[in-house]
Formats: C-alpha cells, sequence, structure tokens
C-alpha cells in the first residue's frame, strides 16, 4: 500500500494510521495538526500542501515561497513558508508558517498544482518589499520567461507608496522576458547598469538572410556576441556545437565571448571593457560605479547575501510560537 499524502490529525483512521504510528518514523508534523511522510519533508509543494490544511480556507501562500513553487529565479537561500489569510481572519501564530493578515481580493488568488498561491503580480509586488534589484529583476525575468505574467500586468499592479516601490518601477524598467537563464540576466545587467546597450537573443544572420545563430546578448550595434557560459557547455556534445559556432561566426566576421558565473561575479570590468573595445569607446571606469553599488546590495555578494537572509528570518517560523507547559515533547519535523 502506498503512504497517504499530507493529512490531518483528525482524519487519520481514514487512512489507516494510528495516533501510535504518528509518533514514529515516518511520519512527521510540519505544522500542529498535519503530518506528512518524512521522505516529503525536502519536497517544497509536498510540504505547502499539509501546511495548507492547517490555514484558513482564504489563505494563500505568497512572497518567496509562492515564487518558488512556480520555479522563478530566487537567490540561494532557505525558503520561508509564507502566506497570506484575510484581514479580518483571526491572527494565526503556527510552527512552520508565517501567517500574514491582509486583503486578499479574490482576483489575487489562484490556484496551482492543488495549492492556493497570490497572483504572479501580487507575489512579484511583495518581493519588492526585500529583494534587492539586482535579485528582484532575476526574480521577474524568471516568471516573464515561463509566461507567468507581462510587463503591462505588473505594470498596473504597482501599489503607490507601498514598501519596496520605488525598487519594483526600477526593476520592471530593467526587465526583460527574453532571458534563459537567472545568470544570462546578470549579465545583461552589469551591461545595462554600465550605460552599454545590448540586444538579448540576438539572431545572426549571414547577407542572404541564412541562420547563423542566436546570441544571448548583441553589444550595442557591433558584431560581438557577449554569452553567459554555464556547466552545460562543458559537456561534449554541446561543446561540439559550440566550436561548430563559434566558427560559422567567425567566417563572416562574427566575434562569440563567453563567460562564466565566477568571471561575471568578479570582474565585471573586464566584461565592459571588452564591450568598450567592441564599439571603439574609449575605456571609462566610472561606468561601473552604478553596477558596484547594486551588485553590493544584492545577494551576489557577501553583505548584500547575509542582509537578505537577516530580512527573511523574520518569517522563520521554525520554532513553537510559545512554549507549552503542557508538553515537553519535540517536534519530529526536522530543524524543529
Amino acid at each position: 500500500m502506498s503512504e497517504p499524502p499530507a493529512f490531518r490529525y483528525r482524519d487519520r483512521h481514514l487512512f489507516g494510521v494510528s495516533a501510535s504510528q504518528l509518533r514514529r518514523a515516518p511520519w512527521v508534523s510540519p505544522t500542529h495538526g498535519t503530518y506528512l511522510h518524512a521522505a516529503d519533508c525536502d519536497d517544497l509543494r509536498a510540504l505547502c500542501r499539509a501546511i495548507a490544511l492547517a490555514l484558513p480556507g482564504d489563505a494563500v501562500f505568497t512572497h518567496v515561497t509562492a515564487a518558488a513553487l512556480r520555479d522563478w529565479w530566487l537567490p540561494s537561500l532557505a525558503i520561508p513558508l509564507i502566506a497570506r489569510s484575510g484581514a479580518d481572519a483571526p491572527h494565526l501564530d503556527r510552527r512552520g508558517v508565517y501567517v500574514r493578515r491582509c486583503a486578499i481580493p479574490q482576483g489575487q488568488r489562484v490556484g496551482i498544482g492543488g495549492l492556493r498561491l497570490a497572483t504572479s503580480e501580487r507575489t512579484i509586488v511583495e518581493l519588492a518589499e526585500d529583494l534587492s534589484l539586482i535579485d528582484l529583476v532575476v526574480a521577474i525575468d524568471g516568471a516573464l520567461h515561463r509566461g507567468d505574467c507581462d510587463l503591462a500586468s505588473l505594470r498596473r499592479a504597482v501599489v503607490p507608496r507601498r514598501r519596496g516601490v520605488r525598487v519594483l518601477r526600477r526593476a520592471i524598467e530593467l526587465a526583460d522576458g527574453r532571458s534563459e537563464s537567472p545568470w544570462e540576466t546578470i549579465l545583461r545587467l552589469v551591461h545595462v547598469l554600465c550605460g552599454v546597450t545590448v540586444t538579448p537573443q540576438y539572431v545572426v544572420t549571414e547577407d542572404n538572410g541564412t541562420f547563423v545563430a542566436r546570441g544571448d546578448l548583441r553589444v550595442g550595434n557591433s558584431r560581438r556576441l557577449h554569452e553567459y557560459d554555464g556547466a552545460v557547455h562543458r559537456e561534449l556534445n554541446q561543446q561540439r556545437d559550440d566550436l561548430r559556432r563559434d566558427k560559422a561566426l567567425s567566417r563572416i566576421y562574427w566575434e562569440r565571448y563567453g563567460f562564466a558565473a565566477p568571471e561575471i561575479r568578479a570582474d565585471p570590468g573586464r566584461i565592459i571593457r571588452d564591450a568598450e573595445t567592441a564599439l571603439g569607446l574609449p575605456h571609462d571606469p566610472q561606468r561601473l560605479q552604478w553596477w558596484w553599488y547594486e551588485y553590493e546590495l544584492s545577494s551576489l555578494s557577501p553583505m548584500g547575501w547575509a542582509a537578505l537572509k537577516r530580512r527573511l528570518s523574520r518569517f522563520d517560523r521554525t520554532d513553537l510560537p510559545r512554549p507549552r507547559a503542557s508538553s515537553g515533547a519535540r517536534s519530529p519535523f526536522p530543524g524543529v
């Protein structure tokens, strides 16, 4: 017999599970009154389904939780579980999930994979409260790439005077749904924040219109492509395709410069000098000032990563909300 899905304590008999069995492996309790199999603890969707059983009927997952459930591009941090209930709902202080009380219009709720989530637009509005400009643009590009929203709907969702609205407005103007990976977006932002115009997903053709290649970024009006080279480019078949593609570009006097993530993070000045050379511009070290400013605020820098971790820690509910004198038992849920 297969293991049952997440269930409430009072429904245990429906799945043939006794109270004594719940006190032993393989069952864990992510929040009071609900249980799931220990093997599902690291599955965000399974965990959210279990916790949703203990939330009010109008509650939706939002912020980084809803973004992660949609597989958007987020900083590499532990994802706290964040939900919103109606403004008139009773205050909930639960282990395992942070529940915010706020009016949630019906039009800002959607069901995805059996879970209630805030709409993509509402999720991004809330992400802007805590993410830096670079991290927010990366998240928005991920949403656009997946087709979960568009720039027009995001502009309509902006709430004046809300916390994070200035960052959100800037991020919307910098976002571009043509990015195909988070580091592709970051490479684009290196150029854009340094005042270098680039065209994402540029198609190179011969004079007769024959397709030659599609590049991540075309630098200005030059015959130079700047691209992010991830781990996939080290695979044998991909290497062969890349070499064939590079030769085809060289034959029609185009250049391709590939950059790996460590290079983008540590030496953006070299990237910009390469762009200046391609455009015939003199080197200007001042171009990098805005990139470095935003970089230090983002999760790419140690300082920005630690600051984001601190901001998200306010949503952490791994401990019981308050001591319970009647019970000295420990929760079997990891980290509790």
